[in-house]
């Protein structure tokens, strides 16, 4: 019996296969097939959103780091410019200073020689009284004022002629 083919049996088997195999094929595996494709294309386009998003965070973190290098070497500049700003502050604070200083020096010169030329004066002055006084008691008597001129600058010459 197992070795006994029927082949009515056969026949009705492959047609009721072939019957259900077009069965499934239309109503199980267009919509299972369709199915998966539907699958196999979202996961293609969520893998190539990923890509276009890690490619734009990289384009992103890439426009940071040159900002930020861009920000750093501007800091560097703003400093550098205020240190040269500050630098020419104190060098023209000092030059001032010393322009100051220089001027205030010069009107001590300035003041110091009129006092000195001043002082010189009234000893010159003063040396002519004495001496006017000393020549009257020597000839004991007055000279006129051209005569007493004359005796003075004489005198005067003689003690520039000694210094």
């Amino acid at each position: 019996m197992l070795l006994n083919v029927n082949t009515g049996l056969i026949f009705w088997t492959v047609v009721t296969f072939l019957l259900l195999l077009l069965t499934l094929k239309k109503l199980a595996w267009s919509p299972i097939l369709g199915a998966l494709q539907e699958r196999e294309k979202r996961i293609q386009e969520d893998l190539e959103r990923a890509e276009k998003a890690r490619e734009e965070s990289e384009r992103l973190l890439e426009e940071q780091r040159q900002m930020l290098q861009k920000a750093r070497q501007e800091a560097q500049e703003i400093i550098e410019r205020g240190r040269k700003a500050a630098e020419a502050a104190r060098q023209e604070l000092l030059a001032k200073s010393k322009e100051e200083a220089e001027q205030l020096l010069e009107k001590a010169r300035r003041e110091i020689e009129l006092s000195r030329d001043k002082a010189l004066e009234e000893i010159r002055n003063l040396a002519v009284e004495l001496s006017l006084a000393a020549a009257q008691k020597v000839i004991r008597k007055e000279l006129d004022p051209d005569e007493h001129r004359r005796l003075v600058e004489e005198a005067l010459q003689e003690m520039r002629g000694l210094s």
